[in-house]
C-alpha cells in the first residue's frame, strides 16, 4: 500500500490475563509496616465489618511486573487511537491531545486530590475552577457555567432539566421540545429522558432550518429548540438569529447542543446567536481525550436569568476565599457527586491558557479550512456524492455513498477498507438525513500532508478496490471482519 500508515507490522497473540496466573506469583512488593500481630491487639478481620467482609477469594490473576506491562501494551497495539492515526469521527472532535495537558494533570499533588479534601487546603484548584468559569463566559458571552455534567449527554439532560425547572417555577406545564433532523443523535433521548416529547423538524434542501419552518410547530406547549450549530451536515445555520427571536416570541427557550463549538470558538460568541444555555464538551473543542468511555464533561453554560437553576454545589468567591457553596434558589440539584471532573478541566484549561488569548481564534479558522480542503478535494473523487456542491462547510463535510455505491462498494464496506490503509473510518450512516452517509472532520491539528495521505486512500478505493476485496476487509487488523449484528444480538461480556 506504498506509504501509507497501514497495519503491517507483527501482531502478538494474547490471553486473558487470569489465564496466565500462576499460584504464588505477584508483582509489586508491599512494605512491612513494622507492627506485629501481637501489638495491634487485634486480626485482620476485627477492623472490617463482616458485612464487607468477602466470602470468597476475588480471583485476581497472581501475575509478575512484565507479564501486566506486555499484556496491556499487546493490546493497546491491536487499537487505533489519535495518538497512531488519523481519527475523522464526524461530529465528534477527535483531535490530538497535546501531552503537556496530560502532564499537567498528572503532577502528584493533583491526581491525588480527594473530593473531601477540606476547602482551605484545596484553594488553587477552586481558583482553576472558577477562572475557568469566566474564560468560558468570555468566550460564549454567557453568564455562568457548571461543571456538574460528566458527559455532553448529561450535560443536555442538565440543560433540559434546568429549561424544565424554570417553566415549573413560572407555573408553566410545556412537554415539547423541536429538534431537527440535523441534530445530535443523542438529542431525541436526553429530552425524553428529563420527560419532555420530542418532535422533529426536517432540514431544508439548503442543508439547514429556514425560520418558516419554525413558526407552524409553535404552541404554548413548546417548552424550548434544541439546535446543534454547525448542525450535523457541517452547515451552519443562517437563520439562527430570526429562529431565536421567533422561539423567544413564544416564550420558549433556545438550547443550542455545543459539542460543534470548535467550528466557531474565538470567532463567534453563543449570546449573539441569542442563546439562552448551550453544553461545551470539554472532551471534544478542548482537546481532553475522547472515547473508551469517558472521563467527560459536559459544561452547561446559561443566561443570567437561568444561573439560579444550575446544579449544585459550584465555586463562589468572596473576601479573597474560595468556596463551594449551595445557594442557588432554584437549583435542580445535584448531577455528580463532587463538583466535577477535575482532571478533565484542567486539561482543557490549561489547553486555553497554552493558546491564549490571541490564538484561539485560530483554531476555529484552521478546522474550517481542513474540513473545506477535504470537502473540494473528496468532491471530485466521489463526484456526485457531495449534497451541498455549492455551499462552504463550517468544521467538517458530509457525503453521500452513490460514487461507491455506483462501484458496488456500501458505506461500511468503504468504512472497514480505509482501516487497512491505517486510518480509522469517518462517521458513517449518520446524519441519517443523508443516504449512506460519510461525514468527515479532520480537526485542527491535521497537517496537509495527513489529509493528503487520507484522501488518497479513498481515491485508491473509489478506483482500484473490487468488490470481492471489499467484503473481506479489515485484512489487516488482529481482529478481521466480524458480523456486527450478531455481535449486537449475542454479546459476550466475559468467558
Amino acid at each position: 500500500m506504498g506509504n501509507f500508515p497501514g497495519i503491517s507490522g507483527l501482531f502478538f497473540d494474547e490471553d486473558l490475563l487470569i489465564r496466565q496466573s500462576s499460584k504464588g506469583v505477584y508483582g509489586i512488593s508491599i512494605p512491612d509496616c513494622g507492627l506485629k500481630d501481637f501489638e495491634l491487639k487485634k486480626t485482620s478481620a476485627d477492623y472490617i465489618n463482616k458485612k464487607f467482609a468477602r466470602k470468597n477469594d476475588p480471583g485476581l490473576p497472581e501475575v509478575s511486573e512484565p507479564t501486566v506491562v506486555r499484556h496491556f501494551i499487546r493490546l493497546s497495539s491491536w487499537n487505533m487511537c489519535v495518538d497512531s492515526t488519523f481519527y475523522p469521527l464526524g461530529s465528534c472532535t477527535m483531535k490530538y491531545n497535546p501531552k503537556i495537558n496530560e502532564l499537567i494533570s498528572s503532577l502528584g499533588n493533583i491526581k491525588g486530590l480527594h473530593p473531601l479534601t477540606p476547602i482551605h487546603l484545596v484553594q488553587p484548584a477552586l481558583k482553576i475552577i472558577y477562572d475557568f468559569n469566566l474564560i468560558l463566559c468570555e468566550l460564549t458571552g454567557l453568564d455562568e457555567f457548571s461543571f456538574s455534567p460528566q458527559a455532553g449527554a448529561a450535560g443536555e439532560f442538565t440543560g433540559l432539566k434546568v429549561i424544565k425547572k424554570y417553566f415549573d417555577i413560572r407555573g408553566e406545564k410545556r412537554h415539547i421540545i423541536l429538534i431537527p433532523d440535523s441534530a445530535h443523535g443523542t438529542n431525541p433521548a436526553s429530552s425524553a429522558l428529563t420527560g419532555f416529547t420530542p418532535v422533529e423538524i426536517k432540514t431544508g434542501a439548503n442543508g439547514y432550518i429556514e425560520a418558516k419552518d419554525i413558526e407552524r410547530h409553535l404552541s404554548k406547549d413548546v417548552a424550548a429548540i434544541m439546535i446543534t450549530n454547525p448542525n450535523t451536515l457541517g452547515i451552519f445555520e443562517s437563520d439562527i438569529k430570526k429562529i431565536s427571536e421567533i422561539i423567544h416570541k413564544n416564550g420558549s427557550l433556545v438550547y443550542m447542543d455545543g459539542a460543534n463549538f470548535n467550528a466557531f470558538i474565538g470567532n463567534v460568541k453563543v449570546l449573539d446567536m441569542d442563546i439562552d444555555l448551550i453544553q461545551l464538551n470539554l472532551h471534544k473543542t478542548f482537546s481532553t481525550p475522547h472515547g473508551g468511555g469517558g472521563p467527560g464533561s459536559g459544561a452547561v453554560g446559561v443566561r443570567g436569568f437561568l444561573k439560579d437553576y444550575l446544579p449544585i454545589p459550584y465555586v463562589s468567591f468572596n473576601e479573597g476565599i474560595y468556596n463551594i457553596s449551595e445557594d442557588k434558589k432554584y437549583t435542580i440539584g445535584r448531577i455528580a457527586p463532587f463538583l466535577c471532573n477535575f482532571g478533565v478541566l484542567l486539561k482543557a484549561y490549561a489547553y486555553l491558557l497554552s493558546l491564549g488569548k490571541d490564538n484561539i481564534a485560530s483554531v476555529s479558522e484552521i478546522a474550517i479550512l481542513n474540513a473545506n480542503y477535504v470537502k473540494k478535494r473528496l468532491g471530485k473523487i466521489l463526484d456526485g456524492a457531495d449534497p451541498f456542491e455549492d455551499r462552504l462547510c463550517m468544521h467538517e463535510c458530509v457525503f453521500t455513498d452513490k460514487a461507491i455505491e455506483d462501484h458496488g462498494i456500501s458505506t461500511i464496506e468503504f468504512a472497514k477498507l480505509l482501516i487497512d490503509y491505517g486510518f480509522h473510518p469517518p462517521t458513517v450512516y449518520f446524519p441519517k438525513n443523508i443516504h449512506g452517509a460519510i461525514m468527515i472532520e479532520p480537526t485542527e491539528t491535521e497537517s496537509i500532508k495527513t489529509i493528503n495521505e487520507f484522501l488518497k486512500a479513498i481515491c485508491k478505493i473509489r478506483f482500484k478496490t473490487k468488490k470481492s476485496a471489499a467484503l473481506k476487509s479489515p485484512r489487516k487488523t488482529k481482529v478481521k471482519r466480524v458480523n456486527e449484528v450478531l455481535a449486537n444480538k449475542y454479546p459476550v461480556f466475559k468467558y
